[in-house]
């Protein structure tokens, strides 16, 4: 049981960072992600938003004890039909409403601030920084598919050798075994000799 979790541990690990690997190179590469870039300018360029309710009730989360962020459900109505989602603010809201801008093709899309969101999107790309933590990433991942495979090849070794020896076991009882049948044939015929009590 304890080498299952273990097995799962390393696999779920293995897929965490490759995703992270893969998520900072394509931001170094593509230079930040073009549909959100322009879903927001779309939602600053139509000025949609509304004063969306948020619930009386938050989750809090320390990301690296220095970071706060703080989870809301919010709901609001656009042309009569209701939306509702989870919501992440670095700040608690002085409030029950908060401002949302929302895509006007798919209001499901909000934003809390959509120019804020332009501009990292698009310094993504313009430091090598990006690249380099996704390398880094990715090594890891690599060294702990490696160390993953090592023990899996060690632990077949131990099991086929864990075999041979009772192979090898096996081998030198049947030739004690053969031994013992030819002695006691040169005992017999040494037995029925007529010639055995006749002076040499």
């Amino acid at each position: 049981m304890k080498s299952i979790k273990s097995v799962l541990y390393r696999i779920v690990l293995i897929i965490v960072c490759s995703l992270l690997a893969k998520s900072c190179v394509t931001d170094y590469v593509y230079k930040g992600d073009k549909d959100k870039i322009e879903q927001r300018q779309q939602m600053l360029d139509d000025n949609t938003f509304v004063m969306a309710d948020l619930s009386s009730e938050y989750t809090e989360t320390t990301v690296a004890r220095v970071i706060k962020t703080y989870k809301f459900n919010y709901s609001f109505t656009v042309d009569g039909r209701a939306y509702t989602d989870e919501i992440s603010l670095t700040e608690l809201p002085s409030f029950p409403k908060l401002k949302l801008y929302y895509l006007k093709e798919d209001p499901n899309i909000v934003s809390e601030d959509p120019q804020s969101e332009i501009t990292t999107e698009n310094k993504k790309g313009d430091s090598i920084t990006d690249l380099l933590v996704g390398i880094v990433w990715g090594i890891l991942a690599a060294l702990i598919l490696l160390s993953f495979l090592g023990k899996s090849y060690k632990k077949e070794q131990k099991t086929a050798t864990q075999l041979k020896e009772p192979a090898a076991a096996n081998t030198t009882t049947t030739a004690t075994q053969e031994e013992e049948k030819i002695n006691k044939e040169q005992e017999r015929k040494a037995k029925e000799d007529p010639n055995r009590f006749m002076p040499k």
